[in-house]
């Protein structure tokens, strides 16, 4: 199910680009789609009578043909779309990114083992710090191995919630949740060095972890959009395969009833 909200989010916004970059050759390729559905139609409805000439499709037979009808219209415009693939899984990571950011329920679960990990290292002093359990709000971060964790541990929990919100694009492009302790420490050394005095955010691990995606997403786009493409490609030819069987198989059964009638009235 995920899989297949992943798949609508994405498209609608390869859709939703290509609907604002040029309004008019949407519809013209939902035109087509519109004109090669109808066609389709009407082979559906011909291919029938290949076996069996008085042959007409049943009630249930159109609606599949309406259903395929429908699939094919917008997979022609979506087909196109794919172009607007990068773009649009850019926005979808920038909006989860700022989703998770500002989710105080993420960030106090975080807090809780991030708490929980510091003080099992044994490096800082927690004599006087008030517990998360009791309202505390601090964690001490005196060491840099202590803060080097902390951006670790948000990176990679950002990263499982990536996998388990966005599965769809994490099987494709392979995310892994992994995020070594020296990337971390380098996104230290570039931060200080841009802002000199400043305290290093905590919650910096969550663009770490849109980095480390980015990162894995850049070089696998034409091949993402080498799979979709074949993926609606697949769909609509395994719709009218069924399709096509189905019609056969009622009319060479029409055949077999026809042909028993007649030979019982000779008889």
């Amino acid at each position: 199910m995920n899989y297949l909200i992943n798949f609508f989010t994405i498209f609608s916004g390869t859709t939703g680009l290509l609907i604002g970059q040029d309004r008019m050759s949407y519809m013209l390729l939902l035109l087509s789609g519109l004109a090669i559905a109808v066609i389709l139609w009407l082979v559906c409805a011909f291919f029938g009578r290949l076996f069996y000439k008085p042959y007409r499709m049943s009630i249930g037979q159109h609606i599949l043909c309406s259903i395929l009808a429908v699939i094919v219209t917008l997979t022609v415009p979506t087909y196109a779309s794919t172009v607007y693939l990068q773009p649009a899984l850019v926005g979808v990571i920038a909006y989860w990114r700022d989703t998770l950011a500002s989710s105080k329920a993420w960030q106090d679960k975080q807090f809780k083992r991030e708490y929980a990990e510091i003080k099992k290292m044994g490096l800082e002093d927690f004599s006087s710090v008030i517990p998360p359990e009791k309202g505390g709000s601090i964690i001490p971060l005196n060491h840099a191995e202590s803060r080097i964790k902390i951006g670790q541990m948000e990176a990679e929990a950002a990263i499982e919630n990536f996998q388990f919100n966005f599965s769809l694009i994490s099987k494709i492009i392979g995310t892994q949740a992994t995020v070594s302790a020296n990337m971390v420490s380098q996104d230290m050394n570039h931060f200080f060095k841009s802002n000199p005095g400043a305290t290093y955010p905590l919650n910096r691990g969550v663009q770490l972890a849109v980095e480390r995606i980015y990162q894995e997403l850049e070089p696998q786009i034409p091949r993402i959009i080498f799979i979709t493409r074949l993926a609606l490609i697949f769909l609509v030819v395994i719709g009218y395969a069924i399709c096509l069987g189905w019609i056969a198989y009622a009319a060479l059964k029409q055949i077999r009833i026809h042909s028993a009638h007649t030979l019982h009235s000779n008889q």
